[in-house]
């Protein structure tokens, strides 16, 4: 398992430095914000996944010295410059068919299509990042029905087809995918914690049995004409409430591993946009996850009143 999680790091690292090798830690580039204008900052480091750079953005009021931020590549050029693109990602051609049908995926199909799609020498392929890859967008565009586990994990890793992000795809595109509506209306946020789950096994059904936190926060309301009020704090008066617009993310904001519809909530907490993703971790489905950039971090969890 380790050897493959290497091999694998090994790939994605290929691909970042490819673009990233013309940057240098502490070179002066330009950033684009929410408002598509570009802001002066400074390149700090690549990030591994073949998406994002971190970027010391412009001093602030709040941080005089600039605070750190992930940006997709495409979001970052040299002074003046025309943006770069993206590192074009292998895809894969002239191999198995995906499995016929609607619905989730369950862990037989997707054991048995990574399996036929790798072939018999999974190490020698000369597709095996490419395939890695279609088998995790699979997993995101179709979702799965099970959760991860030790015994998936045993069995992709005994084929040769397993990876951290198709790990990663398994939990996060559990169950059906939201609808963009679903996200409207007020949520109550809490910035510590979810809670806790515990999972046993009865015969061949999975019980989640799931403990809310108390440690509530802030009040979040997305309207569905595009706008939303952030009450930061419970009890905050209206004058320091956060307003402003949402939009769709676009597939190539997300995590990597993340299918499904995310919101953008732009010009939010400290004038950054802060994204909004509908939980689909099994026991915590109907929650939402809101934070700063794609990976949401610092993260608040929200709830239904």
């Amino acid at each position: 398992m380790i050897q493959m999680v290497r091999l694998f790091f090994t790939a994605v690292l290929a691909l970042v430095t490819a673009f990233a090798q013309s940057y240098k830690p502490g070179e002066a580039i330009e950033y684009r914000t929410s408002s598509e204008t570009w802001e002066p900052g400074v390149f700090v480091r690549e990030i591994p996944g073949g998406k994002q750079v971190l970027i010391r953005q412009k001093p602030s009021q709040f941080f005089p010295e600039g605070s750190e931020r992930a940006y997709a590549i495409d979001e970052v050029r040299r002074p003046g410059a025309k943006p770069a693109k993206p590192p074009v990602m292998p895809t894969v051609t002239g191999t198995v068919a995906p499995p016929t049908g609607e619905g989730l995926l369950t862990r037989e199909q997707v054991v048995s299509y990574a399996k036929s799609l790798m072939g018999p020498d999974p190490w020698g392929n000369p597709k095996r990042d490419a395939i890695l890859l279609a088998i995790r967008d699979y997993v995101k565009e179709r979702g799965t029905s099970f959760r991860y586990d030790l015994a998936f994990s045993n069995q992709m890793s005994a084929q040769g087809t397993m990876s951290v992000h198709i790990n990663s795809a398994v939990d996060a595109n559990h169950g059906k995918p939201p609808q963009p509506g679903d996200y409207m209306g007020v949520w109550l946020l809490r910035a510590a914690n979810r809670g806790s789950t515990s999972v046993r096994t009865q015969g061949a059904t999975t019980v989640v049995t799931r403990t809310d936190s108390q440690a509530e926060s802030g009040r979040l309301t997305i309207q569905p004409g595009g706008s939303y009020v952030w009450e930061v704090l419970r009890g905050d008066p209206q004058d320091k409430w956060l307003r402003g617009t949402w939009r769709l993310a676009a597939p190539g904001e997300r995590q990597p591993w993340e299918g499904g519809p995310a919101l953008w909530l732009e010009k939010a907490k400290q004038g950054y946009d802060c994204m909004v993703r509908m939980s689909r971790e099994p026991g915590w489905e109907n929650w939402i996850e809101v934070g700063m950039g794609a990976a949401r971090s610092p993260v608040e969890y929200g709830r239904r009143p």
